[in-house]
């Protein structure tokens, strides 16, 4: 059997045909999430998918492949049989990915659309977990000009990071619901893990506040429309916290995928050893996007070898230099350097820079920051992967208004990955002056 990967990159379907051992079949399907019980197959078509009605409608590479789907209806969902050699009868696995979104009134319910006068003075707050990070800059920006534009009140609060950023940004929530109003107010906050923030979400809810999780959500398997369902209700009716950005799996996967084309493509070697670095090893969002996500990804790979251990680089630059220049000294077959966020590709790039290391290597992470970008723009970082926070910011309030003032129930608004090499740096490095905008905000907002 062989494997039509472009469809599988394209579409988020493949198809399979005659000459390739079922051992490795196996091997690919199940880094894509897609293996299941192939038991003498002839031929099989169907959709990616993970078994949970995650609905995040993104295919196995990070990109978006149909957004939300109806319920149960997928265009690989017909699956025909038909005689096999000797007059089996084929057996196939289905696995299919879907997305149900209760239809719930909201707190200003009932809606006259015959008579759309304007509404009331809303709010909405969003609560994230690190205003200190330099990556939130965007997304506070994006949040402060929908606000504007649909002429709301609110803002962007959180604690400064830290070992108990979470149990604080929890305490802030609720401080928040206290000061929201019911049936007129909004509360945006990202959700770290799937037990913490559940009751005050609820509190919420009971409250009559509508909730939108913005940016970073649990993985699929412990947080999708199904668990929601089960576990949040508005009025007595089941409801979901629509999610707005990336599924950081995917994320992962994507930048796994660019790397290894540029692997092959910049390095005169037959294999390739690759090093994974992680500033935040206890934020499970962005540990996803190398674990599994572009781990799941290299295991498909025979020219590839992942180091174990993914090294846990800190958020200090100068840190995350020193310790993959000390791996990158003592294992000499590491060609690829790659990072779940922005701290490893930069201490990375400065290795190469202070002169300390000089072999070829592909080099690359996550996020727009600054210092990634300077780094594209000089020739030591290849490339990055971005989330759009400014996205993941503004779009929450459209959401909400919809939801509030046309009764529109909400909806995931999930997305893929960008990524920026030397050819679109400058653009990148023009638009990435989203201090500025901040600044301009805070004197005329």
């Amino acid at each position: 059997m062989a494997i039509d990967r472009e469809k599988i990159r394209e579409k988020g379907a493949f198809s399979i045909e005659l000459g390739i051992p079922r051992r490795e079949l196996l091997k690919q399907l199940g880094a894509l999430g897609t293996a299941g019980a192939l038991a003498g197959c002839s031929s099989v078509l169907q959709d990616t998918g993970n078994g949970t009605d995650s609905g995040d409608g993104t295919d196995g590479s990070g990109n978006q492949s149909s957004g939300n789907q109806s319920s149960g209806n997928q265009s690989g969902g017909n699956q025909s049989g038909g005689g096999q050699g000797g007059g089996g009868q084929a057996e196939f696995a289905t696995d299919f990915e879907y997305s149900r979104i209760p239809m719930v009134p909201p707190p200003t319910a009932p809606i006259d659309n015959a008579n759309p006068e304007t509404g009331p003075e809303r709010r909405a707050e969003f609560v994230i977990q690190n205003v200190a990070n330099p990556f939130f800059t965007p997304l506070i920006a994006g949040f402060n000009d929908a606000l504007n534009q649909f002429g709301w009140n609110g803002g962007v609060n959180g604690p400064s990071g830290g070992t108990q950023s979470q149990s604080q940004q929890i305490e802030i929530i609720n401080t928040t619901i206290d000061q929201l109003q019911g049936g007129r107010d909004v509360l945006v906050t990202t959700i770290l893990d799937n037990q913490a923030y559940i009751d005050p979400i609820q509190r919420a809810l009971d409250n009559d506040i509508a909730v939108i999780n913005g940016h970073s959500t649990p993985s699929e398997e412990d947080w999708n429309n199904e668990l929601m369902r089960e576990t949040f209700s508005y009025k007595d009716s089941p409801i979901i916290i629509p999610h707005v950005g990336i599924r950081d799996r995917r994320g992962g996967i994507a930048m796994a995928a660019e790397a290894y084309d540029r692997m092959q493509n910049q390095l005169d070697a037959d294999q390739y050893t690759v090093l994974i670095g992680n500033g935040l090893p206890g934020n499970p969002a962005v540990t996803r996007r190398v674990d599994p996500g572009a781990r799941s990804f290299f295991q498909t790979k025979d020219d590839v070898t992942v180091i174990d251990e993914t090294l846990d680089v800190t958020t200090e630059f100068a840190e995350a230099q020193s310790r993959v220049e000390s791996r990158l000294s003592t294992n000499q077959d590491i060609n690829v350097v790659m990072g779940a966020g922005f701290w490893t590709p930069v201490g990375a790039s400065q290795a190469v820079e202070s002169g300390n290391i000089s072999r070829d290597m592909v080099i690359c992470g996550f996020d727009f920051t600054e210092a990634v970008l300077t780094s594209i723009r000089d020739g030591s970082i290849d490339f990055t992967m971005g989330q759009d926070p400014y996205g993941q910011g503004f779009l929450n309030v459209p959401l909400a208004w919809m939801y509030l003032d046309r009764g529109i129930e909400m909806k995931h608004l999930e997305f893929g990955v960008t990524y920026v090499d030397e050819e679109n740096v400058d653009y990148a490095l023009q638009r990435n002056t989203w201090s500025e905008l901040r600044d301009w905000q805070e004197q005329n907002l």
